[in-house]
């Protein structure tokens, strides 16, 4: 149906510009053909009169210099004029004006079979050839010339001769016609194809700049998305599952708060380059496991950092991703305590507080200033009011998760109700995570993807087993991948 559409829109786009080349051209032609050619012709051909009509030269000179004011009539009227129909008109009126013209020269002459009949041809061979007619047009010109001619001489002259002259010059009035028709329509044809060519390079130059200023934008897009964004939220974008301006929707989340244990004391106390340099590795340790784990990194709140689970992306164990990603990240700050210690001069902890329910997703804010992918919604408050509550090293989680997850695969401590601020007309059942009672191969490290170097997120195989695969090429991880990258860590 587009496709049709789009064809017709094509087809008209065509006959519209056919259209205005035809009046362009008819009014080329008038201007040009009145100054250049008509009158040159007719003045340069009293030369002949003077040889075959020297009785008759004045009288045929006045004739001829009428093709002046005609001529400047026509130009006047076809200035007036913008439809293909009136200015034909105006032509074939011109056309017969000239035609005229001729035909009383031959009259006066007394000789229909002397060679000013050629001058009608020529007159024929001009209008056809060289003025773009409908073939209507065309035809009532063609009878505007020789009419007059065909008419007038049966009724005047007569004789065996005369008729047999009158055959032979029909005849090369035919072929004159003829080969005109010909040779018009060869040249209309090729003036078609070249409008044709130029309305197809012309279509080509601007669908190339709009590809050109597209693939711009795009890249300037994907460059802010890239900065603002977590990569799944720019992949979900680009892969056309997400839309800048699509309306927020409401959608179960399970939301996750991290933050470093009195960051506050420290960085009052600390020079500046060694709190960055902690906070900088702490976001490192951090970042690559909830991208690792493909959760969405909504914000940073100093040295807090907020991520949620199953949106954009929906993923069926998306609660268990985040608690396996709380685990993986406590446990990865403990390994590389020794470093955090030497910049933050003492042991570095964290508080983690998890949460899942209903939150409303999606762009927020204005597009020209700040347009921010998030999450709003009681469990994101939930899941900060847990992180204040915890202890340092503690992952803190209501009873929902706990329901989620299973008892059999984590060891939980059960803290009791507490009242949390915003939440006072909630008892809340709070459970303190302690570890993972199985062996996760979640817990494996964090790869980049030899391809394109990005982080590996977990994904699950066709036949349900997990594994590493990239976001950008889809590589999915294999055992001579890891063993590479182990040997590259190890050196």
């Amino acid at each position: 149906m587009k496709n049709s559409q789009k064809e017709k829109m094509n087809t008209q786009s065509f006959l519209e510009k056919r259209e205005r080349e035809r009046v362009l051209d008819l009014k080329a032609f008038v201007i040009n053909f009145t100054d250049t050619t008509v009158l040159p012709l007719y003045i340069v051909f009293w030369l002949c009169d003077l040889v075959y009509v020297p009785h008759l030269k004045w009288e045929f000179l006045a004739l001829r210099l009428l093709t002046i004011p005609l001529g400047l009539t026509a130009r006047y009227l076809i200035k007036k004029k913008k439809s293909i129909r009136a200015l034909q008109g105006i032509v074939i009126s011109f056309v017969f004006g000239l035609a005229i013209i001729i035909n009383a020269m031959i009259y006066i002459s007394g000789d229909p079979l002397s060679l000013y009949y050629g001058g009608l041809n020529l007159l024929a061979i001009g209008s056809i050839i060289l003025i773009p007619w409908s073939y209507k047009y065309m035809i009532a010109t063609l009878t505007c010339i020789y009419l007059p001619y065909f008419a007038v001489n049966p009724f005047i002259y007569s004789g065996e001769l005369y008729y047999k002259t009158l055959f032979f010059n029909s005849f090369f009035i035919v072929g004159t016609v003829v080969i005109s028709v010909f040779i018009r329509n060869f040249s209309n044809n090729l003036r078609l194809t070249e409008l044709l060519s130029r309305m197809s390079l012309k279509e080509e130059l601007v669908n190339r700049e709009i590809i050109i200023e597209s693939k711009t934008q795009e890249a300037l897009d994907y460059s802010l998305m890239s900065q603002q964004f977590s990569p799944q939220v720019v992949k979900a974008i680009l892969d056309k599952k997400v839309s800048i301006d699509s309306n927020v929707h409401r959608e179960e989340i399970c939301s996750i708060f991290i933050d470093i244990v009195n960051s506050t004391e420290r960085v009052t106390r600390l020079d500046s380059s060694q709190v960055d340099k902690v906070i900088s590795m702490f976001l490192e340790d951090t970042n690559k496991v909830l991208l690792k784990y493909d959760i969405t990194i909504d914000k940073f709140l100093g040295d807090g950092i907020l991520a949620f689970s199953n949106a954009p992306i929906n993923q069926s164990d998306y609660v268990k991703r985040v608690v396996d990603a709380a685990i993986e990240i406590r446990q990865k700050i403990k390994d590389r305590g020794f470093i955090y210690e030497n910049y933050w001069l003492k042991e570095l902890e964290i508080t983690v507080g998890i949460a899942k329910g209903y939150a409303n997703v999606g762009f927020y804010g204005n597009q020209k200033y700040y347009h921010s992918y998030t999450a709003i919604g009681p469990v994101v408050n939930l899941a900060s009011r847990l992180c204040s509550l915890a202890n340092p090293s503690e992952i803190l989680l209501p009873y929902s998760v706990i329901e989620e997850l299973g008892i059999e695969d984590y060891e939980f401590s059960y803290l009791g109700k507490k009242s949390l601020k915003g939440f006072e007309s909630d008892s809340i059942k709070v459970y303190s995570l302690v570890k993972a009672l199985k062996k996760n191969t979640h817990g494996a490290d964090s790869y980049d993807c030899p391809s394109c170097q990005t982080i590996m997120h977990i994904d699950q195989n066709s036949e349900g087993v997990y594994v590493f695969k990239c976001r950008s090429c889809d590589h999915i991880l294999s055992e001579e991948d890891i063993s590479q990258s182990y040997k590259r860590k190890a050196s």
